[in-house]
Formats: C-alpha cells, sequence, structure tokens
C-alpha cells in the first residue's frame, strides 16, 4: 500500500514539475537583475502567441490526471485457502486473513481472487471478490487434516 501511495505522489510531482517548466518556458525576463537583451515584444513575431496553446495543454494534461487518480480503482489480487464455510480466506504465507464479500467462493479450495480489500465495520480485513481468475484445487493444509483424521 505504501509503494502504490508513494507512486501516486511521485507522478503528482512530475506533472506539477513539468507544468512548471512550461511556465517557466513562456518567461521572457531576465536573470538575477542587470540589463537584459532582447525581450521586446513585437507583435507580429512568430515567437509570441503559444501560450493559450501551451495552456490548453498542461490544462488537459491534468484534467486527464485528476480523471484517472479519481476513476482509478485499486484492485487486488489475492491468492489463498478459503475456509470450509467459505465466508474468510487465509493467504498462503498466512500473514493475512480476510472476510469474504460479494461473490460466492467455493469452501475448501486453494484459489486466486481479484476484487477490492476494505475495511469491514468491526475493523477487519475485508475482501470484497469481483472473480476468481484460479481454483488450485483443495488446499494442502485442508487434504492434510482429512488423511490424518479419517
Amino acid at each position: 500500500m505504501f509503494k502504490s501511495q508513494l507512486w501516486n505522489v511521485t507522478r503528482v510531482l512530475v506533472v506539477a514539475l513539468t507544468a512548471c517548466g512550461c511556465a517557466l518556458a513562456q518567461y521572457g525576463g531576465g536573470g538575477m537583475g542587470g540589463t537584459t537583451t532582447g525581450g521586446t515584444y513585437t507583435p507580429g513575431s512568430k515567437s509570441y502567441g503559444h501560450g493559450a496553446a501551451i495552456g490548453a495543454a498542461v490544462g488537459g494534461g491534468a484534467g486527464a490526471a485528476l480523471l484517472f487518480f479519481a476513476l482509478h480503482h485499486h484492485r487486488a489480487q489475492v491468492v489463498g485457502c478459503v475456509a470450509p464455510d467459505g465466508k474468510s480466506l487465509t493467504t498462503d504465507d498466512g500473514k493475512h486473513a480476510y472476510q469474504l464479500a460479494g461473490t460466492q467462493v467455493t469452501g475448501g479450495e486453494r484459489v486466486s481472487l481479484a476484487g477490492k480489500k476494505s475495511k469491514n465495520e468491526l475493523g477487519a480485513d475485508q475482501l470484497e471478490v469481483k472473480s476468481v481468475k484460479k481454483d488450485f484445487g483443495q488446499c494442502q493444509q485442508q487434504a492434510g487434516l482429512v488423511e490424518r483424521h479419517p
């Protein structure tokens, strides 16, 4: 989650710096004091008049970036074993357990699920299942329990 937030901040900074560079390119003034050479306004010259086009391009890029961030849904893909009741999933590494919501999943199966991670009302991790990407068959842990206890 930290990586995705860092990536988002980096992208916003790149867009902002690009916009600042475009704005700086339009500035024809001198440097740190002193006299300037050139810099006189001549209405008929070809070097003026691109400000509106550059402004429209920067505005369009900023609008596209805002739309992307507003409409982008973070979908997760999780691989793990579903509990026999089909209401929870434990990841293969055993570090995370999710309450399942949305599409029903067969209990006792090791699956790869695509969905959206969130927190439920009690603060527990929840995965809203959008689809089952792959069913790997019966969980090894469940199969081991069945073999030991006939």
